[in-house]
């Protein structure tokens, strides 16, 4: 049997997620003044990169795992 999906805006799992994603996409925990460097490049800049990669990946999983898609010819073909 396959368990049938929810669409993710039900699921507030799903939403504590993206909360903490976009809390760890603005960098306003880092010390202001003087930047870390590392190889030129701000810390700061690197973790939102970091982050921005995770929410990439993060909204894929959803999509896939928690998105029922199904397409019109599918599902015309189940009802008859």
């Amino acid at each position: 049997m396959k368990q049938k999906t929810r669409e993710p805006i039900m699921n507030y799992r799903i939403w504590i997620g993206f909360l903490i994603i976009f809390i760890l996409l603005n960098p306003w925990y880092f010390p202001s003044g003087d930047p870390v460097l590392v190889y030129g490049v701000p810390l700061w800049a690197l973790v939102i990169m970091g982050v921005t990669v995770v929410l990439s990946l993060y909204i894929t999983y959803v999509i896939r795992y928690h998105w029922e898609v199904e397409d019109e010819e599918e599902s015309g073909k189940e009802e008859k």
